[in-house]
């Protein structure tokens, strides 16, 4: 029987440049496999054979999606055999803390044509500074967006009466919660090159409950998800938080994992209501509150907003062009038959050290 695969979203291209939590999630991972190497050296490729080689024979694979290019995964974890194979040459670059006894590195580029890449250098050059300048410009862009959607929260939030969000926390902490407390942390959205994806609903969907935040911006949907929390971890549960895309420090949803309950802050997402989720109105803890006036206030805002995240996708768009032309270089070069060789080694290596 094929284990189960899932698929979460580990980084995002956020207001302060591109942002993995591939370093916390491989923390208690007893071996880890890092692949270095040029774009279209078949890291991604390597790494979903790989997950499904696993699943193939029963094992639970969870593969880690990246923003920086949402078709190919950036890591593989293996949690039944505390093991993982990552990408090691992402913007933040992973190693393994003690090389050759908990990890190993694998230099792709040994598998390549150094001769036939050199003959390409100066193109090559050119599209990974092309690559970077877009990257930087979709930064700036996602900083101008993150300060204008601060502003729309700031005008609800100067009507929240934090009191009766502590009151909606203390009554659905008695209705939900009744070992050592563990936490993740992924995405729950990324900026990409294909605009913000979000994979909220498919991840929270296998959930038994889901209480569903909404109001707007401000209103204390992500105070109320927090403080929940909070009283969940302090009682030993399993969380997994879920940052928004654009804003790292931001939690879009938590799933206590021990329950099989999702906190949602639906937010501006458009998310898919169930007939058993638990609608919350926060707009409840807003005092003297005029939600037309409010919208028309946001409105401009909110247009301002939309319109740079727009601007940074196209940004993020020119910079995914000179990463699938820097593959196709660097694909030529590569002895992929050997790879596949090495690929097999590890997963035997993974399979004998459970």
């Amino acid at each position: 029987m094929r284990g189960k695969v899932r698929y979460v979203l580990t980084s995002s291209n956020t207001s302060q440049g591109f942002h993995t939590f591939l370093p916390e999630l491989l923390q208690g991972v007893l071996k880890i496999f890092v692949l270095k190497g040029a774009p279209g050296s078949g890291k991604s490729t390597f790494m979903r054979l790989l997950g499904e080689s696993f699943s193939e024979q029963g094992y639970e694979v969870e593969l880690w999606v990246s923003a920086a290019d949402p078709v190919s995964p950036e890591g593989v974890l293996i949690p039944q055999l505390k093991a993982a194979v990552v990408n090691g040459s992402l913007s933040s670059p992973i190693d393994p803390r003690y090389p050759g006894v908990t990890g190993d590195i694998i230099y792709l580029g040994d598998y390549g044509d150094k001769l036939f890449i050199q003959s390409y250098s100066q193109e090559i050059i050119k599209l990974c500074d092309a690559q970077e300048k877009h990257r930087r410009q979709a930064t700036m862009v996602l900083k101008s967006a993150a300060a204008i959607k601060e502003t729309i929260k700031k005008q609800a939030a100067a009507y929240l009466d934090l009191e009766k969000v502590h009151q909606v926390v203390g009554q659905l902490a008695e209705e939900i919660l009744e070992g050592a407390p563990a936490e993740k942390h992924y995405f729950a959205s990324a900026v990409t090159a294909e605009g913000m994806i979000n994979y909220m609903d498919e991840i929270s969907c296998a959930c038994k409950k889901r209480y569903v935040f909404q109001g707007p911006a401000g209103s204390g949907k992500s105070t109320a998800i927090l403080g929940l929390a909070a009283r969940a971890q302090s009682k030993g549960y399993s969380l997994e938080y879920y940052h928004c895309g654009l804003e790292a420090d931001s939690i879009q949803m938590i799933i206590i994992r021990n329950l099989e309950i999702a906190l949602v802050d639906a937010g501006l997402l458009e998310l898919s209501v169930k007939p058993w989720d638990v609608v919350i109105d926060m707009s409840s803890c807003l005092q003297d509150y005029d939600a037309d006036e409010l919208v028309h206030e946001s409105s401009e805002s909110l247009r301002e907003y939309e319109t740079l995240i727009l601007e940074a996708q196209q940004e993020l768009e020119q910079a995914h062009r000179c990463l699938k032309d820097l593959k196709k270089i660097y694909a030529l070069a590569m002895d992929f038959e050997a790879l596949d060789n090495k690929r097999l080694q590890v997963r035997d290596e993974i399979t004998r050290s459970s």
